[in-house]
Order: C-alpha cells, then sequence, then structure tokens
C-alpha cells in the first residue's frame, strides 16, 4: 500500500465518520472531503472542482427543476387521486396501487417529491378506510424508492453511477438500461407486499390531526395526550393584565403555554393573536404544563423591595460599561441577542440598545439588530475589552451614560422564604426569557455577585438587581392572580368550528430548518399559526415548544386559520398533510409539462442529445410555458444533494488515481472471485448496501462504482453487470429512517427503526436475488 492510497482511506474513513455521526451537516463534510483531497496533492485543482461542472451534476439539478414543473402543474397528483378511488377496493390493491403509481412516478421525477406529494394522500386514504396509517405508509414509501431502480434519471445515484463510468473510459449507461431488471424488481416486490408482506405490516394508532380522525370516538387529539394539559384560565374582575396584549401579559412565554384561543365575558370568541387585549374577565383556553400555573399562584416568587436605584449598582471596579454600533458587514446584524448569545459565550450583559432616537432597554433578546444600531453592555472590563474592534467602541462612564436612562429599568427583588425560585438557577428561573427581567447582580448576606452565572442557584433571602419595567412586575402579579379551570375538553372540539383547524405538518428531510427552535423562527409570528405539540419517534412533546429544536422527520401539530395554514402549505420547509390545504396546481399546464419531460428522453434516447443538455433545455421550456417560475425553479432544487455529490466526485478520481479503488477491487477478487462472478456481483451488492446505512447513495456511488469497475477489470469480465447491481443496491435503502423518504413516514406512521429491518430486508433479497440471476443474461460478462 502506497502512502497516497493510505491516504485516500484516511479521508475515506473520516468522510464516513462524519457522515454517519452527523456531527457536521452532510454538505460540509463534503466540502471537507474536497478541500482535503487537494491539500494533499491528491487531485490537481481544476480535478476538485471539476465535480461542479460535471455533466451528471447538471443533469442532477435539472431534473430537480423538471420535477417541481410536474409537481407544481399537478401531473402526479392526477395519477395520486386515481389512487384514491381504489380507497374502498381491498387492502391488496390499494397497497399494489400505491406502491405501483408512485413507483412510475419516481422513476423520472424526485422520489422525495413525490413521497411528500403522497403523504397526505395516503393519510386521506386511511381515514377513508379506517385503517392504521402504519398499513399503508411503508408501501408508499418503498414504491417510492423503487422507482429509482427503473430509468437513469429515477435516482440522482445512478446519474453518478454512469458519470464515473464515462470518466473511467467505459460506454455509459443509457436510460433504458435500467428498466428490464428494475421492472422485474418492481414487479416482485409489489407482488411481495401486496400479498404477503402487508400481512406483517404494523397496525400502529398514531396520532392524527382532529380533521383526520373525525370518525374516531376521542378524537386524534387523545393521542398527544393533550388533554391531560388543557385548561381554562380566568383573568380577575381586578387582574393587572386587563389591558394589556397577549404578548405584552407574558402568558405563553413565562408559563410555557399555548394560547388557543379567548372568550369575552360576554361570550364572544376572539383568536389569540398578539395583538389581542386582553380584558378582565376573559377566559383564555390554554395548553401546557399546568404545574407552572401552580406554582407561582400558591406562593409568591419574589418581592419588589426598591423601584428606582441608582446607576452606580452596575458598575464596580473590575465592572464597566462600553458601547459600539452594529454596521452592515457585522456578525451582528441581522441577529437577535438570543442567536448570539453574548451573556453565555463572553459574560456580558447588553444593558440597551439604541435605534436612532429610540432607547429600548427591556424586552431585547428577541429583537433583531440592525445596521446603525448602538449596544451598551456591562461586564467586566477584561470582557469588555473583548469588542474593542468593533466599530465606534468606546468605555462609558455613569455620565456618558446617562443618555440611556437606566435608572429608570433598574428594580430590586427580593426571594423570599417559599419561593418557587429557590434552589433554582438563573437559567432554569427564565426570568430573563420569560418575565424580561435581566439579572445584574445578587447581594447574598455580606456578599456581592456582580455578572451571576447562569448555573448559579438561588437562596432565600438574595437580593437581584435586575433591568427591567415596573410593568413587568404588575405582569407577575397578573400572572400569579390568573384562575385555573382544569376541565376544558369540550372546548378542544370546538376548535375547529368556522375557519379554524387542527392539522399535522411534517418537517422533510430537504428542510433547511433542523436544528432550529420555534423561537428562533419567530413561528407563531411570522405564519400566525400555533403549534400544539410535536411527534417524535414514538413520543409526543408537548411543553416549552417554543425552546425546542426541531428535527427533520418532526411531526408539529398546528392549529391556526385556515388561509394561514394554506399559505404554510406553500413554503418548502414544511409539509402539510392534509389534502384540501394543498396549493391548488396549474392544471391548464399538466399536459405541457407532461409532453416537456417526454421530449427530454425522447431527444437524449432517440436524437443523441445529452442527457445533461436536454435536462437544461427543458427546464427553460418548462419555465417559458408558465408551468414553473424562476423563482420556483431556484427553489426547487436540492442544493444540500448537489454540493454533496459535486464535492464527493474527487472523491471518485483520487481512488482511481492512487490506485485505492484497484486494490479494493482486489481485495473483493481474492475473497470471492473463486466462486464466480455472480458471487462477487453479489458481495459488491451486499457491500453497498451496507454502506448506504453510514453514508448518502450519491455519495457511496462515487466510492463504489470504482471498486466495482476495477473487479471487473481484474476478472477481465465486462463491467456493465457490476455497475447496473452497484446502482440497484445504492436505491434499495430500505433497511432505515437514513434514507430520507423513510424518515417522513417514520412519525406519521408510527414505526420503528426494527420495522425497516423487518420490512425492508425482504426487499433488498429481491434487489440482489433479481440482479444475480437476470444482470448476467440482459449484460453478459
Amino acid at each position: 500500500m502506497t502512502p497516497e492510497i493510505l491516504i485516500v482511506f484516511i479521508i475515506l474513513a473520516g468522510a464516513i465518520f462524519l457522515f454517519a455521526s452527523e456531527i457536521i451537516r452532510m454538505d460540509l463534510t463534503a466540502l471537507l472531503v474536497l478541500v482535503a483531497l487537494y491539500l494533499a496533492g491528491l487531485v490537481e485543482a481544476a480535478q476538485a472542482l471539476s465535480g461542479f461542472s460535471n455533466p451528471a451534476v447538471v443533469t442532477i439539478w435539472a431534473m430537480f427543476i423538471l420535477s417541481a414543473g410536474l409537481t407544481r402543474t399537478g401531473v402526479s397528483s392526477l395519477l395520486g387521486a386515481q389512487v384514491l378511488r381504489l380507497a374502498h377496493k381491498g387492502e391488496t390493491r390499494l397497497v399494489a396501487a400505491l406502491m405501483s403509481i408512485t413507483a412510475l412516478l419516481s422513476s423520472f421525477m424526485n422520489n422525495t417529491a413525490i413521497a411528500a406529494m403522497f403523504l397526505p394522500i395516503t393519510l386521506e386514504i386511511s381515514r377513508r378506510t379506517k385503517q392504521a396509517p402504519s398499513r399503508l405508509l411503508l408501501p408508499m414509501a418503498y414504491g417510492s424508492l423503487l422507482g429509482g431502480l427503473v430509468l437513469l434519471v429515477g435516482t440522482s445515484s445512478n446519474l453518478v453511477v454512469r458519470d464515473v463510468m464515462r470518466e473511467t473510459g467505459y460506454t455509459p449507461l443509457g436510460i433504458f438500461d435500467f428498466a428490464p431488471g428494475g421492472l422485474v424488481i418492481l414487479l416482485l416486490s409489489v407482488l411481495y407486499m401486496a400479498l404477503l408482506g402487508r400481512r406483517f405490516l404494523p397496525a400502529r394508532q398514531t396520532p392524527q390531526a382532529l380533521s383526520a380522525a373525525d370518525n374516531a370516538d376521542d378524537g386524534g387529539h387523545a393521542q398527544y395526550g393533550l388533554e391531560e394539559r388543557l385548561a381554562t384560565l380566568v383573568l380577575p374582575e381586578d387582574s393587572p393584565l386587563a389591558g394589556t396584549t397577549l404578548v405584552e401579559s407574558r402568558i405563553g412565554r413565562a408559563l410555557g403555554l399555548n394560547i388557543l384561543g379567548i372568550q369575552r365575558k360576554n361570550g364572544r370568541r376572539a383568536p389569540a393573536e398578539s395583538n389581542a387585549i386582553l380584558e378582565a374577565g376573559d377566559r383564555l383556553l390554554v395548553l401546557g404544563r399546568l404545574e407552572r400555573i401552580d406554582e407561582i399562584s400558591q406562593k409568591p416568587m419574589f418581592f419588589v423591595e426598591n423601584k428606582r436605584l441608582a446607576i452606580e449598582h452596575l458598575l464596580t471596579g473590575h465592572v464597566g460599561l462600553s458601547e459600539f454600533e452594529v454596521t452592515p458587514d457585522s456578525v451582528f446584524a441581522g441577529k437577535s441577542l438570543s442567536e448570539l448569545g453574548l451573556r453565555k459565550r463572553h459574560e456580558v450583559n447588553v444593558l440597551a440598545i439604541r435605534q436612532g432616537e429610540i432607547v429600548r432597554r427591556t424586552n431585547l433578546q428577541d429583537l433583531s439588530l440592525n445596521p446603525g444600531d448602538f449596544l451598551l453592555i456591562q461586564g467586566a472590563v477584561e470582557q469588555i475589552e473583548h469588542f474593542k474592534d468593533q466599530p465606534g467602541y468606546h468605555r462609558l462612564t455613569m455620565k456618558d451614560a446617562a443618555g440611556y436612562h437606566l435608572e429608570e429599568r433598574l428594580l430590586s427583588i427580593r426571594i423570599p422564604v417559599g419561593s418557587a425560585l429557590i434552589g433554582r438557577t438563573l437559567a432554569e428561573t427564565r426570568l430573563g426569557a420569560a418575565y424580561g427581567l435581566a439579572v445584574l447582580r445578587i447581594l447574598r448576606g455580606q456578599q456581592e455577585l456582580f455578572m451571576p452565572k447562569p448555573d448559579l442557584p438561588l437562596q432565600a433571602g438574595d437580593l437581584l438587581v435586575v433591568g427591567g419595567r415596573p410593568l413587568d412586575i404588575e405582569v407577575l402579579k397578573g400572572l400569579q392572580g390568573l384562575k385555573v379551570e382544569r376541565q376544558a375538553k369540550a372546548d378542544l372540539a370546538a376548535l375547529e368550528n368556522g375557519p379554524t383547524q387542527i392539522v399535522e405538518v411534517m418537517l422533510p428531510p430537504h428542510s433547511g430548518l433542523a436544528g432550529k427552535t420555534l423561537r428562533d423562527l419567530n413561528f407563531r409570528e411570522k405564519y400566525g399559526i400555533s403549534v400544539l405539540a410535536v411527534w417524535r419517534g414514538e413520543r409526543s412533546y408537548r411543553s416549552d415548544l417554543g425552546n425546542f429544536a426541531l428535527q427533520h422527520g418532526d411531526a408539529l401539530l398546528c392549529y391556526g386559520d385556515q388561509e394561514k395554514l394554506k399559505n404554510l402549505a406553500r413554503e418548502r420547509d414544511f409539509v402539510v398533510l392534509k389534502m384540501e390545504l394543498q396549493e391548488k396546481p396549474r392544471l391548464k399546464k399538466a399536459p405541457l409539462a407532461a409532453l416537456v419531460m417526454a421530449g427530454v428522453i425522447i431527444s437524449a434516447m432517440f436524437f443523441g442529445l445529452p442527457i445533461s443538455i436536454a435536462a437544461i433545455a427543458g427546464c427553460v421550456l418548462m419555465v417559458l410555458s408558465g408551468a414553473l417560475s424562476m423563482d420556483e425553479a431556484y427553489q426547487g432544487i436540492d442544493w444540500r444533494t448537489i454540493f454533496v455529490i459535486a464535492a464527493m466526485l474527487p472523491l471518485g478520481i483520487a481512488m482511481q488515481q492512487t490506485g485505492a479503488a484497484a486494490l479494493l477491487g482486489g481485495l473483493v477478487i481474492d475473497t470471492l472471485g473463486g466462486y464466480g462472478a455472480s458471487t462477487v456481483l453479489a458481495g459488491l451488492m451486499v457491500l453497498t448496501v451496507l454502506v448506504t446505512q453510514f453514508i448518502p447513495g450519491a455519495a457511496a456511488a462515487v466510492i463504489m462504482t470504482p471498486v466495482a469497475l476495477n473487479a471487473a477489470q481484474g476478472m477481465e469480465i465486462a463491467p456493465q453487470a457490476f455497475v447496473l447491481g452497484i446502482a440497484y443496491a445504492l436505491a434499495a435503502s430500505f433497511l432505515s429512517p437514513v434514507a430520507h423518504i423513510n424518515l417522513m413516514v417514520m412519525s406519521p406512521g408510527g414505526y420503528r427503526s426494527s420495522d425497516y429491518i423487518r420490512h425492508g430486508l425482504p426487499i433488498v433479497l429481491i434487489v440482489i436475488a433479481v440482479s444475480v440471476l437476470l444482470l448476467p443474461v440482459l449484460f453478459p460478462y
């Protein structure tokens, strides 16, 4: 083994580890591989960047656009409507139809888009037939995956395999070379699932929105466990909260509650909008952990000792004040203080933000910073000096800071015996996030604690110097005076009367929102929709959802106005799982979109036009014809996939040039070659299936295709059967939720990881068996 081969294997092992562990994003991992290959001298600069102009990569992004055009014009939804007609024709026919139609569509469209489109269709069929969604969603997902075995353009990995063949001097596979073996695999898989496999599918009653379970006795919300977290809050006649807006009352943020509706004293109902004015006697239907209400209503959390303090309380010998400006190129521009985490990262407090003539001193955490804003920070001198390179930075004296009028926002509060805050850390008290109070200093007996850390537990008798408004204290008093009525079951069912609905919304694998919280997204303010619960894996989450980091595959139970839910359905980052809320397709353009797609395939197959050029021409026609706008075309591209493939292609070049691929191919021959070429083919396919459990299929294609080509060369046989076997194995992602499509149906179907192994393994065996028996006949060695 040469040093170059060793370096390739080290880079390869690192890539597999990063892909599998997801420590960093997969597209960033691929870019790291590209940089490492060049720095190690394994590829030239032109080779390192060649993936971004590679015909396969161009074809892939063009196919994303063509797929978006077919989806937007309703070509696939027309076929989906035919499946709905089979809803009462028996489970066998239904499973067969679902798998066949999704496979047909995904043979020339993006399979993730097909799965996203058929999710609400399949759930609607489940509702009509009163079957558990778990009986239908997995066959639908497997059908979408099987379509990738039928045509060259079925999956991105097929195009990568073809391009690797071309780059190494072999005649590349044609558009329909996949079809004979792929159709046999599809037929046998559909027969297996429809006649035998469906009998072993789980029948789990997974959570459904009310509208998707309207024939159930208890409503789908019971499976989310909403009833046990539902209550009515009543504002007393003398409540300090009367006259405040819903946002100012802090009922939602301070208590971690979702406010679903408001009923006025006269019986009239009002929407729970952020700017709604509360009135004495209002009854608020809320969802969340009710023990938080009990905590503040039973005993006072703290007392206000002094409403005015001097600014000197903010300064000591080692604590100072500084000011700096936010510029357009600053890292602060466009971000909120909660996103920047200045207190956690730099141990400084932001006391005020000056925006022109306006000085803001409270509720700063979620305020977006703009160029021209000035930040007033407090902290230890050595900490605030970290900001000295910021434009306009300078230290302030007490006189300089007078213009901020900080003394108007300084309060002194004491923690009494029996307070619910005793023993909790500052972070756990949520005084800042919940009540808008920034703790600047703590007096504990003879001890003074400046800039207390978030993990500091509070004690009885502590005196806290905080930044806040008297209104914030009045709000707290109002929260402590709320009356709680826990019997609210009948009210929840009434939520769907009129224009409001409760529906499930999926976070699809291509969403860019994974890792962000609902608070980061300003979800309620941006979309006007409340998230009641989140279903992940096998359980629901109902508390403190604002700080709940989202993941791909999460199902959000959303409540809101029907028109706002329709607007949400237009967002690429969400899939609304209710058919009537989906955006209406441009059906008049459907024939034209189908004709464009057919023209792309025909021109590439019969007129010798390169598939990449034909696909680009199809994209142009899609936009010019009005089937798709240019903005929709850009949105239809999964740029993460494009970057992964383009950045990983140089790894295949390095494996070929260094001899790493030849070495691996030789190991395969040494291990299995004595048993014949078909055994080697089976071994390569099994290895490929295992590799795809850890890394994306397109990246696995870059690794496994050179190995298969070198194995065929070492055995002195034609490589087509080996390469097609690799392509089929790459598409056979049936064994785990790693595949995007499998992840999409996991929450709605209530599936466990073991379900994918139990039901996917027979289909994987069908793929391998058909390949080993049929491919040598179709493409002789």
